[in-house]
């Protein structure tokens, strides 16, 4: 067969960085000690995917070289970007203030448990269409999902300035939801096509505008519901989405050349790769709650007794917390390996949890400790959680993967809140905060189980020298692992730094 061209972005050397990157994802991938005939079936079989693969792979128009790593084009699509997710998750994590209000006017009467499914059905839709978002941007670039993007939150915010019933409200929120669905994978995956040795800065930065939104938009819409209409707030809101979103459309685009869509049975390759499984499993327990904190922080504040003056802004307290934890975890990530980050975050998370907002009568001083605290591991998930799944995705499949992610997410995002507010009795976070700190410590250990599947495999190897006990049922079917974030090593002939099974 005619062998493939090699994505142009391949064409370079792996940093240090990167490959740490590398080595921390292989932990999550088996790395069998096979007999030779099983490494051959594996071989025939990958061998078999790649001439597959090359029916639909386009050549490379022209040598693009490596991603620049900076320079004034790749700072503009970092910008817009930041600037769309600003907007976007700024009305989103303002859901809790939006929903106080409705309690006491347009839905008065209602539980609170009912009313959050007005929030519920946002972030559920947000997720759903995230794995088609995904695939679309990686065949066809950015420009058609951002303005389909921009009219449908415009006309959104539009509609939910004039809702008066529950229904109303639902419909409305929804197709919010179904506008940041549009944006949310391809803004996480775009960073990948223009940074690799900041990578994880470079999302972080993108990361911290969906942050920064939800310390602004929380205050924003507190002082203009003072000064004016609920109508007339969001008139505004709409608004200012809009000039926010716009330069999206014009300045976030993917660097690599529109290409022929692969066929649909590709999503199921990522589901073979063990590391990928457990990060999605993982991905379930921690997504399905990451906003009900936030949906609940004016009521943990106030159970705690934090005065009005301040548990009024306890969402943007939170949100300030998220913005400092995306940018401090993207940078540290960079510097010590994302996964090692990505893989601690989920424990903090569950102790911030138990420390913080499962004890009652916290005070002041520990309620805001609680809020800014949560904000940051919350933040620090969102932004390590792209440059983690990019680390060992091919390049051209970057934002597919990460709309996979995102997309398993639907389903527990829209349980997680309900659930949660029906714990909150008495406006007493005990039995909720129990509940949120245990989805956060399974997620963690969900993430850590590969690595520790990995050393109690090869200990038994080693100490007793069979080499079938790799061979015993494991999590998913043995993979080769790939040699870099940037890198699809699997066409190409042995080079320097690439990962290959040697055998037995």
């Amino acid at each position: 067969m005619t062998p493939r061209a090699r994505s142009p972005l391949s064409l370079h050397e792996e940093p240090s960085l990167a490959a740490e990157d590398r080595r921390s994802a292989e932990a999550y991938s088996p790395e069998p000690c096979l007999p030779a005939e099983v490494v051959l079936s594996l071989s025939r079989t990958r061998n078999s995917e790649i001439e597959t693969m090359s029916q639909h792979a386009p050549e490379p128009e022209e040598d693009l070289g490596p991603p620049p790593d900076g320079g004034f084009e790749a700072w503009l699509v970092v910008g817009s970007s930041l600037l769309l997710l600003f907007a976007i998750f700024g009305l989103m994590n303002s859901t809790g203030q939006l929903l106080n209000y409705y309690l006491d006017h347009q839905l008065k009467g209602y539980s609170k448990s009912t009313v959050s499914w007005v929030g519920s059905v946002q972030t559920l839709v947000e997720f759903s269409f995230a794995m088609a978002t995904g695939r679309w941007f990686d065949n066809h670039g950015a420009r058609w999902l951002t303005i389909v993007g921009l009219t449908l939150a415009t006309a959104s915010v539009v509609s939910l300035a004039f809702c008066e019933e529950f229904y109303q409200l639902f419909l409305s929120m929804a197709l919010f939801g179904f506008a940041g669905s549009m944006v949310f994978a391809p803004a996480n995956a775009v960073a990948a096509h223009w940074f690799l040795k900041i990578r994880a800065t470079a999302i972080a930065i993108i990361s911290g505008g969906a942050g920064l939104g939800g310390v602004i938009y929380p205050i924003m819409i507190e002082r203009l519901l003072r000064r004016l209409s609920y109508r007339n707030t969001m008139l505004v809101i709409a608004g200012f989405n809009f000039v926010l979103m716009l330069p999206s459309v014009f300045f976030m685009k993917a660097r690599l050349p529109p290409r022929q869509p692969p066929p649909l049975s590709y999503l199921l390759r990522p589901w073979r790769e063990p590391r990928f499984c457990f990060l999605v499993a993982s991905g379930v327990f921690y997504g399905m709650n990451i906003l009900s904190p936030f949906f609940y922080a004016i009521t943990y504040a106030e159970s705690n007794g934090v005065p009005a003056r301040i548990s009024n802004y306890a969402i943007a307290l939170g949100g300030a917390g998220s913005v400092v934890g995306r940018l401090v975890m993207g940078v540290i990530a960079d510097r010590i390996g994302v996964w090692r980050v990505f893989s601690f975050i989920p424990f903090a998370t569950g102790v911030v949890m138990f420390a913080f907002w499962t004890p009652p009568n916290m005070g002041t001083g520990g309620a805001v400790a609680g809020l800014v605290l949560y904000g940051w591991m919350s933040g620090g998930f969102f932004s390590c959680m792209g440059s983690a799944t990019a680390s060992f995705s091919p390049l051209e499949e970057v934002g597919t993967r990460i709309g996979l992610l995102i997309s398993s997410l639907a389903i527990p995002s829209l349980i997680g809140p309900v659930i949660t507010g029906a714990l909150i009795q008495d406006d007493k976070f005990t039995y909720a905060g129990i509940w949120l700190g245990s989805c956060f410590i399974v997620s963690g250990l969900l993430l850590n189980a590969p690595t520790e599947v990995r050393w109690i495999r090869r200990r038994l190897c080693d100490v007793t020298g069979n080499k079938d006990i790799e061979m015993s049922p494991q999590v998913g079917p043995p993979v080769l692992p790939v040699a870099g974030p940037a890198e699809k090593a699997m066409d190409a002939p042995e080079e320097e730094g690439q990962v290959t099974h040697s055998g037995p």
